[in-house]
């Protein structure tokens, strides 16, 4: 039986993961952000850059990546909101006329039309329905708003946290890599070199692979979008392109647009934006994803692909990271678990 001097330090690990349990999350998210912006802290102090104005540049620059965007979308969305508002009122006095691809629906075309004469083609009808939803969801909603305010609370401050922790490891990072070191040299001395290796460039190849991909789904989707007729285009790229960085996402906006399209009486363009859709990201999660994924550590694009999917399955967003890094871990291993499997890579790439 293993001695009570080392059972210590890994009872006193699982008190502290404890103790910190809620705080876990920022905490990794602020390692993550530290990993994949390490080599642009780098690049400022050697141009001369303080060390700590270097970390609030970059801390600020995080922020604003995702504020800007954000006042974007709010100011182009309650724009498009009164626009809708608008023909939501037209509709509503003069009736919702069904659409012409309605009456060849097989089997179902005669009551689905019947339904739609009987309760949206009359004026009112379209409110009356409006009504009727929104007061069969209204337990629902007032359920949701009462724990939404300590939710946004909660969620900020774990922000507010992980921003914080980020700032700290960029001022203090010489200092914190030395004792991780420490601490890995410690637990594995034959493991830890290879697994503080894979781990930077797994990180950043998946950050890499997520945000490219993410700006190419949105920028290509956003023009079929405006090929198809869809209305606002742009905001509607922006929102895909967000979403994008969820697995799931971007075939989520495409297919809602798609029957938004289908619904507004336009069939053509609905199967046409739905059908590129489909194509583009059967190569994009095939072929682009994979490769800017796993191309820093060798990667087969199947590993890249299940390593993505089990990790954001188990894990949530977080496992989008972790995934491909135990990939990178099974494939060293079974490549013969040398340091020489490890791909070489720039000094400022590899350092954590």
């Amino acid at each position: 039986m293993p001695s009570l001097s080392a059972l210590l330090p890994w009872l006193f690990v699982a008190g502290l993961a404890l103790l910190l349990q809620h705080f876990l999350g920022a905490l990794a998210w602020a390692a993550l952000l530290a990993i994949i912006t390490w080599p642009l802290h780098q690049g400022l102090q050697r141009r001369g850059w303080p060390r700590a104005v270097a970390a609030a540049a970059l801390v600020l620059a995080l922020v604003m990546a995702f504020v800007a965007p954000s006042i974007f979308l709010f100011n182009t969305l309650s724009a498009e909101l009164s626009s809708v508002e608008r023909i939501l009122a037209r509709l509503n006095a003069t009736g919702v006329p069904a659409p012409e691809w309605l009456t060849r629906l097989p089997l179902v075309a005669k009551p689905v039309l019947a339904w739609w004469q009987e309760h949206l083609a009359v004026p009112g009808g379209l409110n009356a329905q409006l009504q009727s939803i929104a007061g069969g969801l209204a337990p629902h909603l007032t359920s949701t708003v009462g724990t939404l305010g300590p939710t946004i609370l909660a969620n900020a401050l774990y922000l507010f946290l992980a921003l914080l922790t980020l700032f700290v490891l960029f001022v203090e990072g010489p200092a914190v890599i030395r004792y991780v070191d420490r601490a890995g040299m410690r637990v594995s001395a034959e493991y830890y070199p290879v697994l503080r290796r894979l781990l930077p460039l797994s990180v950043r190849g998946t950050a890499l692979g997520l945000c490219s991909v993410a700006l190419l789904e949105g920028v290509v989707l956003g023009i079929a979008y405006m090929v198809a007729g869809a209305p606002a285009p742009a905001l509607l790229g922006v929102v895909t392109g967000y979403m994008a960085l969820i697995p799931g996402g971007a075939p989520l906006s495409f297919t809602v647009v798609s029957l938004f399209l289908l619904g507004s009486g336009n069939p053509g363009p609905a199967l046409g934006l739905f059908c590129w859709g489909c194509f583009e990201l059967f190569l994009v999660d095939k072929f682009v994803r994979p490769k800017l994924i796993g191309h820093r550590v060798d990667l087969p694009f199947l590993a890249v692909l299940f390593g993505l999917l089990g990790g954001v399955s188990t894990i949530g967003v977080l496992g989008l990271f972790v995934g491909p890094f135990l990939m990178a871990v099974l494939f060293w291993w079974l490549r013969g678990g040398k340091v020489e499997a490890v791909i070489e890579t720039r000094e400022d790439e590899m350092t954590v």
